[in-house]
């Protein structure tokens, strides 16, 4: 007897669970967890519209049912955004993580200028200077097939990339110029209009070190008037007059 009711009562509670379960489950689709916030973070240079935009509708729609990977596969498409996540915050709001790319560089190019992150990933074409103090890149060409978003393949621009990449965050706002020439010369133009050569090797680092510590030496300003460039092809300063 008492075996029959150990029976009946793990039927009853094998029953109660399934319910238990049936319940949660239809509970969680219900109007309860209907998206009503979408909160986007990280942006700086994109329009939160913007990525509203490639979003979609997505209030109103239930959030155990969201597909948060299709949606950051979406908000990705964006040339500004390098990387982004989309997770729930129960009850009723999607937060977009957002990682813009950087604009390191402005191609100057024969339609205007275009803004490059460090990848050489076009962001966008400007028709006027854009208000950024990023240096200005001549000698490299953009061919009209390719748009934002897309990786500008140029080994000019790569080795453009490479210097930058190599000069210190001190160093970068005094550069106004990097010109390339077709045979891989670099030239550097400072923001006081001083003419730097660097030649073709691409250790930078240490050139620009140098040229660094030359700028801000007093013996070299008071001469800097006299001075027409500063050659660092062979990784010693020369000062030429």
């Amino acid at each position: 007897m008492s075996q029959i009711k150990a029976n009946t009562s793990f039927i009853y509670i094998a029953a109660l669970i399934c319910l238990l379960a049936v319940g949660l489950f239809m509970f969680t689709k219900s109007d309860f967890f209907m998206l009503q916030e979408v909160r986007i973070e990280g942006l700086e240079n994109v329009a939160e519209e913007e990525i509203v935009k490639l979003l979609g509708t997505v209030k109103g729609q239930n959030l155990f049912l969201t597909d948060t990977k299709a949606l950051a596969q979406r908000v990705k498409l964006h040339p500004l955004v390098n990387e982004a996540a989309v997770r729930k915050e129960l009850p009723l709001t999607l937060v977009v993580d957002i990682q813009e790319r950087i604009p390191v560089a402005l191609i100057l190019n024969e339609d205007g200028v275009v803004e490059v992150d460090k990848e050489g990933t076009i962001l966008r074409f400007h028709e006027t200077w854009p208000k950024t103090g990023s240096p200005v890149v001549t000698g490299v060409v953009v061919p009209d097939t390719i748009g934002p978003g897309q990786k500008l393949v140029s080994k000019q621009l790569d080795k453009v990339l490479l210097l930058l990449g190599q000069a210190s965050p001190s160093m970068i706002p005094l550069i106004g110029e990097v010109n390339i020439n077709e045979v891989g010369q670099v030239f550097l133009f400072l923001n006081t209009g001083m003419e730097v050569r660097l030649g073709h090797d691409e250790e930078y680092a240490g050139k620009l070190n140098l040229l660094n510590e030359l700028i801000y030496n007093e013996e070299y300003k008071s001469i800097e008037k006299s001075i027409k460039y500063i050659d660092l092809t062979a990784g010693k300063p020369v000062l030429g007059r």
